[in-house]
């Protein structure tokens, strides 16, 4: 259902990193980060990040 890039920055949301962050440890800009963020949001039907959040974590394993 996600690309591999918003499930990256899925993930990275989950960590409870900001977008200014998330496009810094991706080499993004930004407004890419918070485009991402909103395709997500509007995939899974969702209204904000702490939802987004709380799925990732109930859904994917950790990885590090």
């Amino acid at each position: 259902m996600l690309t591999g890039r918003e499930q990256q920055v899925a993930a990275l949301v989950a960590q409870g990193m900001t977008s200014r962050r998330i496009a810094a440890e991706l080499v993004l800009a930004p407004r890419t980060v918070d485009n991402h963020v909103d395709r997500i949001l509007t995939k899974l039907g969702f209204s904000s990040r702490i939802q987004l959040a709380a799925w990732w974590a109930a859904h994917h394993v950790a990885v590090e």
